[in-house]
This record gives C-alpha cells, structure tokens and sequence, in this order.
C-alpha cells in the first residue's frame, strides 16, 4: 500500500486543499484501510468529497497501482472545485491537467479553463529536412533534366487560439508558398500560410470549419491534409463520422507537378482563384473496430472541373504489430469538356490504387519504435491524384513499389527512409527510374 500512497500524495494534497476537505475529518468507507496507514486522513476526506469512489465489493485496493485513467478521474474532479483552491494549489491543479490532458479529453473534460489560465494560444509545429534522389533526371524539378537529387527543408508553426469554450481560431505558417525550399537557393526564402480558419463546436457532436483549413481525402491518396479554402461541416454519429466541405484545393504542391496530361492537376495546379476549381467533398468515415477504419468519399466537381471524383480506403491492424491499408478512386461521369482527346481516351486510365502490408509499431513520440512498409501504386495516366502522402515518384502514368522504414531515434524525432523501386510509365511501359528519399522530422 505504501507504493501507491507515495505516487499519489502530491496529488491528493493538492486536490483536497483545493476541494476544501483538508482539515475535515471524514470517516473511512473502505474495508481495506486503516487507521494505522499514514495516508488514511487523506483517503478518507478524498473519499467524503466524492474524488475517489473506491472499487464496487467497497475496497480501496491500495497494493494495485493507480492506472493514468485514475489518476485523471481524480484531477478532473479537483480541476471542477478548484475555484476553493489558493494560488498555489490552482498551480499544482493546472499542471497536473497539462500531463493528463489526453486522459482528461477522453473522458470529455475540457481544460479550456487551464488554457486560459497559461495564456489562450496554444503553439505547435514540425520541421523537416529531406533528401531526395532518383536515376532519372527531371522527375524531382520540373524543367530540369539534369537534376537527379534533391535536398530541401520545410518548418511549419501553428497557433490555436480559444476563444471560447466551443470555438478556437488557428493559424499555421509554413516556409515556401510554392513548395518546400532547396537548400542552397537563397532566392526561395518565402512564407506562407496554410492553416487559417475557425472552427465552432455545436454540442458533442457538430464541428464546423470556416475559412483555410486541412482536408484529407480517404487515406490520403488524393488528396493529404493540404490547404482547402472553404467551409466544412461534419456529424460525429457514435462510430461514423460524416462530412461535407465545399471550396478550393489550393495545395502548395499543385503547381510543382507536371502538366502532361489532361488530369484534373493540369486544371487544378492552377492556384489563381478564377481558375481554381470548385468542389463539394462528401466523405464517410466509419471506426469499424478498435484497429480497422473505413473511407468513403465522393468529389463533386463544380466550378473549372467538369467529373467527379469516388473513392474508398481502408485502414487496419493486423493483430499487435501488422498493418494493412490501401485506398481506390477513379474519375467518374465526364462530360468531354476539358480538352480535346479527353472523352477519345475515356476514364479507364483515370484511375489510382495503392496497396501496402506493413509490421512495427512506430510512434514518433516513443523512442526506439519502428516500422517497415511495403507498397504497390498503380496510378492511371490521368490519375485524380492532387497532392499525396506516399513518396511515389510521380503523380500519375506511373506504377512501382515503395519500401519505407520509419524510426523514432528520439522523444518526437524520427526518421523515415524509402526506396521506389521497378517504377514504371502506364502508357508505355518506359522504366522511371529508382527513387531514394530520407526524412529527417521533428515536432514540437
């Protein structure tokens, strides 16, 4: 009993303080502790003041230890009274809150109140450096064919402020407004922001975004958390979740791609409002199990892009350590108004699908964890593929295999590696070229 008492003294002069229960004697409920045990003042008042309950056969089982879901109950609890706490006290309650806050959020406890205590803006962000290689020339930067490796960095910073309890504002700031930036190339030292939205919470279960915001299509084949300026509504309906957002693709990545082909890149890459198309997504997410997901999405194309857009994903655990996934979408319902040749070459190449089987259970946040992936893309010559998650070599009219390793070397400091290899050109079969990259990613 004594190890649990020493983990929770701390913790439970604080919140009795704060409960005002300190010097009130109270009686004990549990059979298990005694008078005798040097905590049994503090129990029992945690007890009386309703901040532990104990287990239901009326035992306090003071040998176990106390589990983070807890030890979260608890401060939750204390976090509701502590408005009878003195300065200090409120201190030791607003940084216990910070180290549980995920347990705390998964009993649908906001800390708005601690947000607003430490300052109302929350700042995040991630970094990155990158090396990238290919045997073939001119895969990595458009227009130049003799260039086969590629080194380049991106840092992003985010600002969350709450504004009240339902509604927060947030910006994020990215280097380079037409990609990430070469190092070495003292000319493309730029800015730009790629989150700056609101967003609203009606109850539990209603969220609405306004403004320039992440969208990510299924999986992320398509279309990988990139900006969309726009607004969007979803329902969390118990494990489904439903959405709809109408607006703009503004990927920074857009105009980066090659223009070859009559795709909706070669109108979307276009990032001038007049141009931009419009869409309406609609999009279904179900949490099947614990370890599986389900997407479902459908892109209506609106202004400047006359098709739609299906598509459907999966994401599943495999026992502990197996990982399967993979994602399918396909232009539909054309109406031969892009381009000549579109409708001559119909929508069977107007198609992308990757696979992929993976073992590790890399988290960036957890030192020493790791993965290895093995994937397969297929993407049709005029593939709806706008900006993407995976490191394939081009955007569409190819076919290969990645490779991927990921390693956690330290707390939020991770390295990624991938091999594109038997890459391949749909159309006509010509060889693409190897492709290497390395990722060097931190957050904070």
């Amino acid at each position: 009993m004594e190890l649990y008492y020493e983990k929770i003294y701390v913790a439970v002069l604080a919140m009795t303080a704060a409960l005002g229960v300190g010097s009130v004697s109270a009686a004990n409920p549990f059979s298990d502790v005694t008078p005798s045990d040097w905590a049994y003042q503090s129990v029992a008042q945690l007890a009386a003041a309703g901040v532990i309950n104990g287990y239901p056969d009326g035992t306090f089982k003071g040998q176990n230890n106390i589990t983070r879901f807890e030890m979260a109950q608890m401060i939750a609890k204390a976090m509701a009274n502590e408005s009878r706490a003195n300065a200090e006290q409120q201190a030791m309650i607003n940084r216990l809150a910070d180290e549980y806050s995920t347990e705390l959020n998964n009993l649908g406890v906001r800390v708005s109140n601690l947000e607003n205590k430490i300052g109302n803006v929350k700042i995040t962000g991630d970094a990155r450096a990158r090396a990238r290689s290919t045997e073939n020339g001119g895969v990595l930067v458009k227009n130049s064919p003799n260039k086969k490796s590629l080194f380049d960095y991106r840092a992003r910073v985010q600002f969350e402020a709450t504004v009240n309890d339902n509604t927060k504002a947030v910006v994020r700031v990215r280097t380079a407004t037409t990609g990430d930036n070469e190092f070495g190339d003292a000319t493309a030292n730029s800015v730009g922001f790629d989150r700056m939205y609101v967003n609203h919470k009606f109850g539990k279960d209603v969220a609405v975004n306004v403004g320039r915001y992440g969208v990510v299509l299924g999986e992320g084949l398509l279309y990988n958390d990139e900006p969309f300026d726009g607004a969007g509504i979803s329902y969390q309906a118990g494990k489904v979740n439903l959405g709809v957002n109408y607006g703009a693709m503004t990927s920074y990545y857009a105009s980066t791609y090659p223009e070859s082909y009559n795709t909706w890149q070669k109108i979307a890459g276009k990032l001038n409002a007049d141009v931009n198309p419009t869409v309406t997504i609609l999009q279904a997410r179900a949490q099947l199990a614990p370890q599986t997901r389900v997407d479902a999405y459908y892109v209506l194309g609106n202004k400047n892009m006359p098709f739609d857009v299906v598509g459907a994903a999966l994401d599943t655990k495999l026992g502990a350590n197996w990982w399967l996934g993979g994602e399918y979408a396909k232009i539909i319902n054309v109406d031969g108004t892009i381009e000549d040749g579109w409708k001559a070459k119909g929508t069977d190449d107007a198609k992308a699908w990757v696979v992929g089987l993976g073992y590790g259970t890399y988290n960036m946040a957890k030192q020493g964890t790791w993965d290895v992936k093995l994937q397969y893309f297929y993407e049709g010559e005029n593939s709806p593929i706008y900006t993407s998650r995976w490191a394939q070599v081009q955007p569409r009219d190819f076919k290969g295999w990645l490779a991927t390793v990921d390693y956690a070397l330290y707390k939020n400091v991770g390295f990624a590696a991938y091999y594109g290899f038997n890459n391949k050109k749909v159309s006509t079969g010509e060889d693409w070229g190897n492709y290497y990259r390395a990722d060097l990613n931190f957050k904070f």
